[in-house]
């Protein structure tokens, strides 16, 4: 099982999650990783057809987890367009643990992924105030 993972995010979100996570991981990620990067004098229909290009070019046959980071912004609109077309399931507020996390599950099935994405993101948001001092 070998489902892709797309960033789609507003300008250079994505490369830096990306390059922290070859960072942690090195060069060779578990899973299959592609970056769209939105700019902010972009075409929305250009972008929908680079994305298209690049959710083709990801899919093996167990679909695409698509990450974008603001949910009903135009990174976001533009990865909806990808839903009558192919089998994504696109989770926005991405962030560095929510891709450490699915990482760790590279042969695991999509919508589970997708599960352990959001779990990933939601934990990784901490407020550490509270763990060092227990009020």
């Amino acid at each position: 099982m070998s489902v892709g993972v797309l960033l789609v995010t507003h300008d250079d979100i994505g490369a830096s999650l990306l390059f922290s996570l070859e960072q942690m991981f090195g060069n060779t990620l578990p899973m299959s990783v592609k970056n769209l990067p939105i700019r902010q004098d972009c075409n929305p229909l250009t972008f929908c057809y680079h994305a298209e290009e690049v959710c083709a070019s990801l899919d093996r046959g167990d679909g695409v987890l698509v990450l974008t980071d603001l949910f009903g912004a135009t990174p976001c609109n533009i990865a909806c367009s990808l839903i009558q077309t192919y089998r994504v399931r696109i989770v926005a507020g991405v962030n560095l643990p929510m891709l450490v996390k699915i990482m760790n599950y590279p042969t695991t099935d999509l919508d589970t992924l997708a599960n352990k994405a959001l779990s990933g993101g939601c934990q990784g948001v901490v407020d550490v105030n509270k763990h060092l001092n227990p009020i």
